[in-house]
């Protein structure tokens, strides 16, 4: 009886994933408890540079490449809260302080912005 045949061909070109009997692959690292340790530090770090990354790279305008009326209007809001002596605006005072104009968004993201630097809030019922 002689030797079966499968079929297929040798083609000359050895499995990467399988060893020849007998010989010795290369050396493959045995993890340590260092190298998690480095692991876990580049992936804390990872995270840690995303969430301190702003979510959004676009830059307000300055205050002072806004408007006249919008930096008046700012201007009202900002005496308006140090006159109560309150972080806290409603919308109503943002609606008496906004010019008698359709306002943008980009200007009321400003007015916004500018507000949150001085620490002053907008926010539903009395101020």
């Amino acid at each position: 009886m002689g030797k079966k045949d499968s079929g297929k061909k040798d083609s000359g070109k050895k499995d990467p994933g399988k060893r020849e009997p007998g010989k010795a692959g290369p050396a493959e690292p045995v993890p340590t408890a260092g190298d998690a340790q480095a692991r876990r530090q580049r992936v804390i770090d990872g995270l840690l540079a995303d969430a301190l990354r702003p979510a959004f790279t676009t830059t307000l305008p300055s205050r002072d490449a806004l408007a006249p009326d919008i930096q008046g209007a700012i201007e009202a809001l900002l005496t308006k809260a140090a006159a109560r002596r309150s972080r806290c605006l409603t919308y109503e005072d943002l609606e008496e302080a906004l010019p008698p104009r359709d306002v943008s968004a980009e200007d009321l993201e400003a007015i916004f912005w500018i507000l949150a630097e001085h620490g002053i809030e907008v926010e539903d019922g009395e101020g």
